[in-house]
């Protein structure tokens, strides 16, 4: 496609015009790195026809990304013809002589004896190709029609020779708001339009040759291998080569030290293949989506959720090519979902935070934390993929309708054995129970007594559980899934178990954390002021019993009374976190004790000193509530 635009232009260049030439596409797809790479250095050989000398084109290309005057674009041009200009001794400028003026102002004659010039020399457009780019992103301030009028009077006044470059969808939208129309205007000054077509496989090819097969051997064999799945996310938006640089640079440096720690670790042996291209198929959405800016910081929520999602959120009946009711709004979410998600035969869609964040700005990319999370997701113990995992995975879709009936039933029993010894964690139960349910309970279960026996092993293993702080998001279930109520109440099931881990979880970290109130105020105040520490916005004063609190505090050393009473005034300083609200009583009840104690005789002066301190820190975050 490229060489016919190449032959197409050169065939321009031989004849006698005055009109130009446009190559339209969307953004990004390699117009101007074909323009660079492969067009100029073609016409720099071409010669000039009837030229006296045998003399080549010179091309140049200018960019009116953010230019808001034609100034701006004479001002270009000179700039691109001017490394030329003593090389060659030809210039052309009678549409620049005020550019020219206005870099060499008085030095002008001596800048054209320089170069061998003169100023009737300076008038010839006919040995130059100007190639414009970004004319759709112009500032608005530079109206398009003026653009226009500045080619066509370098066309059919100076034999100009011009490539204007740009998504003729994005000019046809500004002439809209005009009452010209694009075409009347177009007319005017484009003699021929090119459509380009970018070839994104052979475009990928070179670029990972060039940048990668020499000084990164691994990754460029990786991107070889992978070559089909990157490609066909690249060309589901829009060919956008720029995607596809953001992409390849990125996750180089997340594949080099991945590999590098996989290499390393032999309980990844066996999977190492499978980890990689799970990282890949997460990196590669995300990288794409924030290049284009869609995925930012309003949105990075939605898209964090869609992937917290559990097994679950398969719409089974998409999975069997059943029709859908069609659905005119979108939230990004679900446009996101249904781009990348709603024709895969992947039904896991892992999400690596530490890879989020790094290719969302957040922060460099750490291997230490993408460490933990894939010894979280793939489960290991005693550096070995437990069994129950292995039958997981050859039970996902599609791979499972291969299977032997008899085999298939035997593979989701031992799953089931592994049910009734409470040996999941809370967010995959759910997925085993629709697992063995699934295309119309092919199997044959009770559904009730399906159930029961999940509950049972649910509360058999609830000993080992941790608490997961996502699983609300992790065990989400489509409408359309089979046997939907069913798979609710497992999922209800699973939730209630794990807000009890959570409860248990609280209470230990309340008695905790009084015990150390009570044995080492200093260590206490420590632990509760560290940043983001959860303790700084939970109300743990009103589920200490106060007369225990009351007794350790008056125990206090006087020094550490008033430590005590600057760690009150930090923790309920001007605008209070809402959560705090209910201390209040709290400090009310402390303040009336301490005024008590003060009041009495035995009272040592000293002590009356921290104790009137503590009383002023308390009356001032009082005042810190609201009424």
């Amino acid at each position: 496609m490229n060489e016919e635009i190449t032959d197409r232009i050169e065939q321009y260049l031989e004849l006698d015009t005055n009109y130009a030439i446009i190559i339209n596409g969307d953004y990004g797809i390699g117009k101007t790195h074909y323009i660079k790479n492969e067009l100029f250095p073609k016409i720099s050989e071409l010669k000039i026809p009837n030229s006296e000398k045998d003399e080549t084109y010179i091309p140049i290309l200018i960019s009116l990304f953010g230019a808001k005057s034609i100034e701006d674009i004479q001002d270009q041009i000179f700039v691109e013809l001017y490394p030329t200009l003593k090389k060659r001794g030809i210039k052309i400028v009678a549409g620049l002589g005020n550019t020219v003026l206005k870099y060499f102002g008085s030095n002008l004659k001596d800048f054209l004896n320089d170069t061998g010039t003169t100023s009737e020399s300076l008038t010839d457009y006919s040995k130059i190709l100007i190639c414009i780019d970004d004319i759709d992103r112009k500032s608005k301030e530079l109206d398009l029609k003026e653009v226009f009028g500045f080619v066509n009077n370098l066309v059919e006044n100076h034999n100009g020779k011009i490539i204007l470059i740009a998504n003729e969808d994005e000019l046809r939208k500004e002439l809209n708001t005009d009452k010209d129309n694009y075409s009347l205007l177009r007319e005017k000054v484009i003699g021929i339009s090119v459509d380009f077509k970018t070839n994104v496989s052979s475009i990928f090819d070179e670029i990972i040759k060039s940048k990668y097969e020499q000084n990164n051997k691994p990754y460029f064999e990786f991107l070889s291998e992978y070559k089909s799945t990157i490609i066909n996310r690249i060309e589901q938006n829009n060919d956008n080569l720029r995607n596809l640089l953001f992409f390849l640079e990125h996750f180089k440096i997340v594949f080099n030290k991945t590999n590098e720690y996989l290499s390393s670790e032999s309980k990844f042996n066996s999977i190492k293949e499978n980890v990689v291209s799970e990282i890949l198929d997460f990196t590669l959405p995300i990288s794409i989506e924030y290049k284009m800016g869609k995925l930012n910081s309003s949105t990075f929520e939605q898209i964090q959720d869609t992937y917290k999602g559990s097994f679950l959120d398969i719409d089974i009946n998409s999975l069997l090519g059943e029709e859908q009711n069609e659905q005119e709004d979108y939230s990004y979410s679900e446009e996101f979902n249904n781009k990348y998600f709603s024709n895969t035969n992947h039904t896991r869609k892992t999400y690596f935070d530490s890879i989020f964040n790094y290719i969302t700005g957040k922060d460099s990319f750490d291997i230490s934390s993408l460490i933990e999370e894939l010894n979280s997701i793939y489960k290991f113990e005693n550096n070995t993929i437990p069994e129950r995992e292995k039958i997981i995975s050859k039970l996902n879709y599609w791979q499972c309708v291969d299977l032997k009936h008899s085999e298939y039933r035997s593979l989701t029993n031992s799953l089931l054995n592994y049910v009734d010894k409470g040996e999941f964690t809370l967010d995959q139960y759910p997925t085993v129970f629709h697992f063995a349910t699934r295309f119309n309970n092919i199997l044959n279960y009770n559904i009730e007594k399906l159930k029961k026996r999940f509950k049972r092993g649910i509360s058999k293993g609830e000993n080992n559980y941790k608490y997961i702080t996502s699983l609300h998001f992790r065990l989400s279930v489509d409408r359309e899934s089979e046997f939907y109520s069913d798979l609710t109440e497992i999922v209800k099931y699973c939730r209630d178990v794990n807000l009890n881990i959570k409860k248990n979880q609280i209470e230990k970290e309340l008695t905790d954390l009084f015990e150390l109130f009570t044995k080492d105020i200093d260590a206490f105040i420590e632990k509760v002021e560290e940043h983001n520490n959860e303790f700084m916005f939970t109300p743990f004063f009103t589920e200490f019993d106060f007369n225990k609190t009351w007794r350790r505090i008056k125990q206090l050393d006087n020094s550490k009374i008033v430590n005590f009473g600057f760690y009150l005034g930090g923790r309920y300083r001007v605008h209070i976190y809402e959560k705090l609200y209910p201390e209040k009583e709290f400090l009310i009840s402390l303040k009336e004790k301490s005024e008590e104690l003060i009041g009495n005789n035995k009272t040592t002066k000293l002590k009356t000193v921290a104790l009137e301190f503590l009383n002023k820190k308390i009356d001032d975050c009082i005042k810190n509530f609201p009424v």
